[in-house]
């Protein structure tokens, strides 16, 4: 394991790469190979899901400037002090830290709310209890993903953020949503709102987004699929769901 990590970051670095995938690598510490010299200055997104990383070193930003996207999953004894690097990325559009058994993040984040840039942000599959009080000021802001973790409220902070889009929150403890006016009391949910909230219908092949009330299928012929040898003949196609005509247009089979 360790050849093949220090092949693909050796290859990575000679070829200038933009896309680093380091996921799977059973890595439980930042690869000293990313920091050596000039690190990989021309690296745009950086995938490091399903590890069991424990910190991240001070100087991630001034290694990596220009990283954009950012995927982790870390062991952080379910307090987010330990990667509070990832908040001075400030080009940062991308972060997920779904997966990681967080229980709170903690303002040593690195000012999450001073990311700019950031456009979606999952946190989803943790032990979330409350959002950051600063998210709001993550200006640029456009898809929130927190499903299923220990939610009771939405912050009415996030009604300021105007780009925001998509909001998912499935499978949490929420019993109201804020209003846009301070003013005015929380909406109460009825329980049978309450109940659908905490059971989409599925979730994107494209992007793994929660689905409540539309979906849009797409049909993949088997004849034209890998399965084509095994049937020939068939008439029958695999079925996939999106969540919107974007993911529709964009999802393949093949990648």
């Amino acid at each position: 394991m360790a050849t093949e990590l220090h092949e693909t970051i050796f290859m990575a670095k000679q070829e200038r790469h933009k896309n680093l995938f380091l996921n799977y690598k059973n890595l439980n510490i930042f690869p000293v190979e990313l920091l050596k010299d000039e690190g990989l200055q021309f690296l745009e997104r950086l995938y490091m899901k399903r590890n069991s990383l424990t910190t991240l070193p001070d100087n991630l930003a001034q290694k990596y400037l220009y990283i954009f996207d950012c995927s982790m999953t870390m062991k952080l004894c379910h307090y987010f002090k330990e990667i509070r690097s990832i908040g001075n990325l400030a080009r940062l559009q991308s972060l997920d830290l779904s997966n990681n058994a967080l229980q709170m993040l903690c303002p040593e984040i690195g000012q999450i709310g001073d990311l700019q840039d950031l456009e979606t942000l999952d946190l989803a599959m943790n032990q979330l209890m409350s959002l950051p009080d600063r998210l709001h000021r993550c200006l640029s802001l456009q898809n929130l993903t927190v499903d299923h973790n220990l939610l009771s409220h939405v912050p009415r902070q996030l009604c300021w953020l105007h780009r925001l889009n998509q909001l998912s929150m499935a499978a949490n403890r929420l019993t109201f949503l804020p209003l846009g006016l301070n003013l005015l009391p929380p909406i109460i949910l009825p329980k049978s709102l309450l109940d659908l909230l905490q059971f989409p219908l599925g979730h994107c092949h494209r992007c793994s987004q929660a689905m409540f009330t539309i979906i849009y299928p797409k049909l993949f012929p088997l004849r034209d699929t890998a399965l084509a040898g095994v049937h020939r003949r068939t008439t029958v196609s695999f079925v996939a769901y999106c969540c919107s005509s974007r993911c529709l247009r964009t999802f393949d089979l093949q990648g």
